[in-house]
């Protein structure tokens, strides 16, 4: 397991949430756009604060790493949507 590769990616995540939150913040962003995001948000941090609790819970080291595993997956997941949600923005404020 190695924490800075978890620590970086969060870190990069981080950047493309702001990112995305200032799309969000556009005037003109409909409603549905802001749905989705706050939903999907919600669900990525409920999902990686799981894994995190869970990690807690046990001393397994086999659990510990792929709790570890599924967090890089959660966010390099969440990246790749946000990302297209910020394209999705562009797109409908450009028409």
């Amino acid at each position: 397991m190695d924490k800075s590769k978890l620590e970086e990616l969060y870190n990069k995540m981080s950047l493309v949430h702001e990112k995305a939150q200032s799309a969000y913040q556009q005037e003109g962003v409909s409603s549905m756009l802001k749905n989705e995001f706050n939903n999907k948000v919600s669900q990525y941090n409920e999902m990686y604060e799981n894994c995190e609790a869970m990690k807690l819970m046990t001393s397994k080291e086999e659990t510990i790493d792929n709790l570890f595993n599924q967090q890089l997956e959660i966010l390099n997941v969440r990246i790749k949507w946000e990302l297209d949600w910020i394209k999705r923005v562009v797109a409908s404020l450009t028409k």
